[in-house]
């Protein structure tokens, strides 16, 4: 059973970690900050969040994907997958939207990151604001209150 205090308290039981923060993106992939789990009392679960901002350059159309990967060295990465499916959010089409995915971390390596890929099609040199998040929770071993 949980206590009141935890009940009341999220911050408790989750950790909010910048994965990419804002930038501006003229397309192209962009890899975010590593994230030792071990630092963070080894979560079994996160909710892996992507949010794209304004757009200029009047592109046609924007695409914005921002997925999960998973390291044992912080060195060689690889896409996350579970049963052989890539832990990815749904693709972004429009200014001032996000999309977020919860993702099961039992299986996952020591490190993770996010990994944006940012594309356009058409415009005058077309850019976006984009940024994305991690939040951990499940941890093993909660902090102490």
């Amino acid at each position: 059973m949980t206590d009141l205090v935890t009940q009341r308290n999220i911050g408790a039981l989750i950790a909010l970690v910048p994965a990419i923060p804002p930038e501006s993106s003229s397309g192209g992939t962009i890899n975010g900050t590593a994230l030792d789990r071990f630092a963070h009392g080894l979560p079994n679960s996160c909710v892996l969040h992507q949010m794209v901002g304004a757009i200029s350059g009047a592109p046609t159309a924007i695409s914005v994907q921002a997925k999960l990967q998973h390291s044992q060295d912080d060195v060689t990465w690889s896409d996350f997958q579970i049963n052989g499916t890539t832990q990815a959010t749904a693709a972004i089409g429009a200014a001032n939207t996000d999309a977020s995915l919860g993702i099961d971390l039992t299986t996952a390596y020591r490190f993770i990151r996010a990994e944006m890929v940012v594309t356009f099609t058409g415009g005058t040199t077309p850019a976006a604001l984009v940024a994305a998040d991690l939040v951990l929770g499940g941890e093993r071993s909660l902090p102490a209150l």
